[in-house]
C-alpha cells in the first residue's frame, strides 16, 4: 500500500501547506512509509525537493485526478479546503483510507477518514537561537497573481522595511515594488531572511508562524482574502495583527514591545501528525 500525499499549491494559492505538510511527509518517509507528494504545479514539487528534500512528487492539476495516479488499496492524505463534500463522500468509499488536513475550525470529519484541524505545524529546523541581525522583513506570501500588493504597499516607503519576495511572483514584478521597500530579497533567501530579521511583517499566516519559532518578532497583517479564523489562531500565540494596510499602526508595532507566547508552539508537531497517520492508515 502506498500513501498519495495531496497540497493544494500554485501561482492563486501560494505554498503555505506545502510548508506545513513537507515536514510531515519527511516524518513519514522517515518511519518508511511509502509517499508520494501531489501538488498543483511541477514548481511546487521542485521547491519541496530543493528546500525539503522531496523526492517522489507529481503534479495534478485536480483534487479528482488522484484516481488516475492512485488505485483504490491506496491510502490518500488531502492538505486542501477546496474539496467539496460530495467529492469527499466519493473518495473516501474509493480509497482505502483518507487523512483530511483543513484550516477550517468548522470542519466536519466524515465516515472513512481522519480530520486533523487547525494543525499549527511548522518545521523543526525553525526552531532554535538565531542573530536577527537582517532588519525588518515583509512578506507578502508567495502568490500575488493579481498583484495586490502594489495596491497597498505605499506604506513601507517611509518605513524602512525590505521585502522578501514570493516563489510566485512574476519575472521583474519588484522592479514597480523598489521605491516602497528599502531593498529587495529573492525567494530562494527565504529561511535566511525569516531566521534572521528584527521584526517579520508577514501576511502569510505559515510564515507569521515560522518567524515566531525562529525568534523573529511576527507581526501580521491580514490579507482581504485570508480567511479571518486564521486571525484568531495567530494572536492565540501573541503575535500583533493589523486588520488592514495601515501605516501608523505597523509603526505603532514596530516600536512596541510584545510578548509572544511562543512556548504554545511544539516542535514535534510534525512528527504528532505523521504518526497519527501511520497509526490511522495501519502502516
Amino acid at each position: 500500500m502506498k500513501l498519495y500525499y495531496y497540497i493544494d499549491t500554485g501561482h492563486r494559492i501560494g505554498l503555505d501547506r506545502l510548508r506545513r505538510s513537507a515536514p510531515v511527509i519527511g516524518e513519514l518517509v522517515k518511519e518508511g512509509v511509502d509517499v508520494t507528494m501531489l501538488t498543483n504545479d511541477f514548481r511546487a514539487g521542485e521547491y519541496a525537493k530543493e528546500q525539503f528534500g522531496i523526492k517522489k512528487y507529481v503534479s495534478v492539476d485536480v483534487v479528482r485526478n488522484i484516481a488516475n495516479i492512485a488505485t483504490p488499496s491506496d491510502s490518500v492524505v488531502l492538505d486542501t479546503d477546496s474539496v467539496s463534500a460530495s467529492m469527499l463522500s466519493d473518495m473516501c468509499d474509493y480509497f482505502g483510507k483518507i487523512v483530511r488536513i483543513s484550516d477550517n475550525p468548522d470542519a466536519v470529519q466524515l465516515d472513512g477518514e481522519l480530520l486533523i484541524s487547525s494543525a499549527d505545524i511548522v518545521a523543526a529546523r525553525y526552531f532554535g537561537e538565531w542573530s536577527h541581525t537582517m532588519g525588518n522583513i515583509y512578506f507578502w506570501g508567495d502568490d500575488d497573481y493579481e498583484q495586490k500588493l502594489l495596491e497597498v504597499s505605499d506604506i513601507f516607503r517611509n518605513l524602512h522595511i525590505a521585502l522578501l519576495e514570493g516563489y510566485y511572483f512574476f519575472m521583474q514584478y519588484a522592479t514597480g515594488l523598489e521605491d516602497r521597500f528599502s531593498k529587495i530579497f529573492d525567494s530562494e533567501s527565504y529561511d535566511e531572511v525569516l531566521t534572521g530579521a528584527e521584526h517579520f511583517v508577514t501576511s502569510s499566516p505559515q510564515s507569521a508562524l515560522e518567524a515566531l519559532a525562529a525568534g523573529s518578532q511576527p507581526i501580521y497583517i491580514k490579507r482581504e482574502s485570508t480567511p479571518d479564523f486564521w486571525s484568531d489562531r495567530l494572536q492565540k500565540y501573541g503575535i500583533p495583527l493589523l486588520e488592514s494596510f495601515s501605516e501608523s499602526g505597523l509603526k505603532e508595532l514596530l516600536e512596541k514591545r510584545i510578548s509572544y507566547n511562543a512556548e504554545l508552539l511544539d516542535s514535534k508537531r510534525a512528527s504528532d501528525v505523521a504518526r497519527s497517520v501511520s497509526e490511522f492508515m495501519e502502516f
